[in-house]
């Protein structure tokens, strides 16, 4: 992360989901020292509004078949509407269901991810 700097856009839904994560997969500390980060502004939280909660339920519905949900249908509605490039360790979702641009434009590669964690 330190190569992205301090410009991480977090939608508040993913802290649910990362605050989980880190608690369940690495510790209570690591989780506690992410919110503290939050809550100290060192990224910024991208709150969900009506228009990108009506976006991310299309999203969902167009790619029902993949079953996104909420979270990553608001990331991709986030990363839409705004242009930006998504940090996600989800490829698969992230692949099948891209927006009408053509393809997310990921912080992570996928191969080289994959390469490192083998």
């Amino acid at each position: 992360m330190s190569e992205l700097g301090r410009d991480l856009l977090v939608p508040d839904l993913v802290l649910v989901e990362v605050d989980q994560l880190l608690r369940a997969r690495v510790s209570r500390d690591a989780a506690s020292r992410f919110l503290q980060a939050i809550s100290a502004g060192e990224h910024t939280v991208a709150f969900l509004s009506y228009g990108l909660l009506r976006r991310s339920a299309e999203i969902d519905i167009r790619f029902s078949d993949l079953e996104l949900g909420l979270v990553d249908a608001s990331v991709m509605a986030y990363a839409e509407r705004h242009d930006l490039p998504v940090l996600t360790f989800d490829f698969e979702d992230f692949r099948a269901a891209p927006p009408d641009s053509g393809y997310w434009r990921l912080v992570i590669d996928e191969s080289r991810y994959l390469e490192a964690t083998s």
